[in-house]
């Protein structure tokens, strides 16, 4: 595959080569700054650590999920910056890699992803942080994909651990009111986050009060999305 940009992340090579074509999870939402990247960066390298080959697609004109891996000491996973959708076929056909994570622009009007990337996706996850200004962004997002047919889900992001589970339930009532699944996992916002990436460390190696529960979070998020995946792949089957 021919690429904008790749960054060298001290992934090693596969000793078997998948026998079917990686899991393509794209990550979305027209709103920005809801922890797309975050959700990204952490569940590739969670992959990595549990002995698993992740691969990053950041699709987005930002190039966050690429400049940040840039810069990371051995992340163990693989990151291109890359803006043609076309080139979806190509890269779902990478068996080398169990799963690749596609970071979508914080916008997705006026561009072909939802109906290239999305459509060709194994699963789609929709982070969500629950403010004011990313209630009808997020809908609006899931609706599009729920259309297009594809297994998807929301993951309620940046769940600030001083307010408790209000937070949290209150999301979920949002997007059950509107009919919008939802995972049980989430993600909480603590600044052991911030400080890894600023330090190039990825959060799977970080050493700080609260990374352990950021690890544990997204363990959750990771295993939940692999169950998901299984009852889609099972029902198909």
């Amino acid at each position: 595959m021919t690429t904008d940009a790749t960054a060298s992340s001290g992934a090693t090579t596969a000793a078997i080569t998948r026998r079917t074509d990686s899991y393509l999870v794209t990550v979305a939402n027209q709103k920005g700054g809801v922890g797309k990247t975050m959700l990204v960066l952490s569940l590739a390298a969670h992959t990595a650590k549990s002995n698993g080959k992740a691969f990053i697609w950041d699709i987005d004109p930002q190039a966050n999920a690429y400049d940040l891996t840039s810069v990371m000491e051995s992340p163990g996973y693989d990151v291109v910056h890359e803006l043609d959708p076309g080139r979806v076929a190509d890269v779902r056909k990478m068996r080398q890699y169990d799963t690749i994570f596609v970071d979508c622009p914080g916008s997705l009007e006026g561009h072909d992803i939802l109906s290239q990337i999305v459509k060709a996706s194994t699963f789609v996850l929709i982070p969500y942080d629950h403010e004011p200004e990313s209630v009808l962004p997020t809908l609006r997002t899931a609706k599009r994909v729920a259309q297009l047919g594809i297994p998807h889900a929301v993951v309620v992001t940046k769940a600030n651990p001083q307010v408790g589970a209000d937070h949290v339930m209150d999301a979920w009532k949002t997007l059950e009111d509107q009919g919008i699944p939802h995972f049980h996992s989430f993600v909480r916002l603590y600044r052991a986050w911030p400080n890894s990436l600023k330090a190039g460390v990825p959060i799977t190696r970080w050493n700080e009060r609260y990374a352990p529960k950021i690890r544990e979070d997204i363990a959750a998020v990771h295993t939940e999305l692999l169950l998901n995946i299984g009852r889609v792949h099972g029902a198909r089957a």
